[in-house]
């Protein structure tokens, strides 16, 4: 568990949900054209319920000039790790399998420069 402050970051947005699964590609295939730099960031936030629900998803950096922002919740997080950008997926699947006292605030991955996943869980 990691606990973290407050970060804003610019990005691109969508209101979407885990059944649209191609809008969430489409998404991502927009990343080469969006001039981010750094560490990407997808982040999950303004759940409407749970992960069943709608949420906003955003893809950015925190070099980036994008006009949507994010804010990534003050709070407890637990850490996930994928393998690789195939694994995602997979993480995605353990997590919403495992009990856990989510706060559906705002979750994120971040896709480091050094290749590394992490996929961060706000808990209660």
């Amino acid at each position: 568990m990691k606990i973290l402050n407050l970060k804003k970051l610019p990005e691109k947005k969508i209101r979407t949900n885990n059944n649209k699964i191609d809008e969430i590609i489409s998404l991502w295939k927009e990343v080469p054209t969006l001039g981010l730099s750094g560490d990407i960031y997808a982040v999950y936030y303004n759940y409407e319920s749970d992960f069943n629900g709608d949420f906003d998803f955003l893809i950015g950096s925190e070099n980036s000039a994008l006009k949507d922002f994010a804010d990534i919740k003050e709070g407890k997080y637990m850490i996930w790790t994928a393998d690789s950008q195939d694994a995602v997926g997979s993480a995605w699947q353990k997590i919403w399998n495992t009990e856990l006292d989510r706060a559906y605030e705002s979750d994120f991955e971040v896709y480091s420069q050094d290749g590394s996943i992490k996929i961060f869980i706000g808990i209660k």
